[in-house]
């Protein structure tokens, strides 16, 4: 039987060269350990430039349809400017996660990014085949909508866009009270208030 999910916060370590920590818009972001099972222990942390090729193994390790769910199209791996944009927590949160086991394996990328209008926050989030359908996904996507209400300084609303098929991500979104439009036959976009 699954056990039941938990986050803990824990000390943010020091910020990698290069990245920018609490910039304007977010307050430093912690680690967290995510618990899937008693033998399923992962840890996120904040991303560093430095995760790069460990971002793209995991790309490389996940299905087309995992791939096409989280970007749209068959993205196999991002490339540098990319990554260090999300790197950079001026302009968002974005954590990579890890077995307890296996520190230098990313399992998961997980991303909340300011947009245009500022008071948004997009989050988009993409987990390696093996660990999906044992509530990594969910617990990460509530992670996130809760770092979108403390560490968000202006965040109002948490936005998300995935398609139409992808059962999953529409069940935990939906869990937390978004708001679903269809734009197309092919994705759905959700808004998840944050401030009332």
């Amino acid at each position: 039987m699954q056990e039941e999910l938990s986050i803990m916060t824990m000390p943010h370590p020091a910020a990698p060269s290069g990245v920018s920590v609490a910039g304007g818009a977010h307050t430093e972001t912690p680690e967290s350990r995510t618990s899937v099972s008693a033998h399923r222990i992962t840890m996120s942390r904040p991303a560093a430039f430095n995760d790069l090729d460990r971002v793209n193994e995991m790309h490389a390790r996940c299905s087309l349809q995992s791939r096409y769910a989280r970007y749209g199209a068959a993205r196999r791996a991002l490339t540098p400017r990319e990554w260090r944009r999300l790197c950079d927590q001026a302009g968002g949160i974005t954590l990579v996660t890890v077995p307890r086991r296996d520190p230098s394996r990313v399992i998961a990328v997980t991303c909340l990014m300011r947009t245009q209008p500022l008071h948004l926050s997009d989050f988009g989030i993409l987990i390696e085949d093996s660990w999906q359908g044992q509530g990594l996904g969910t617990t990460l996507t509530h992670h996130m909508v809760a770092l979108a209400r403390t560490h968000s300084r202006d965040c109002q609303a948490v936005t998300a866009t995935t398609g139409s098929d992808n059962q999953r991500m529409l069940s935990i979104l939906r869990r937390l009270g978004a708001r679903m439009s269809h734009p197309s036959g092919g994705t759905v976009d959700a808004l998840i208030r944050v401030q009332t």
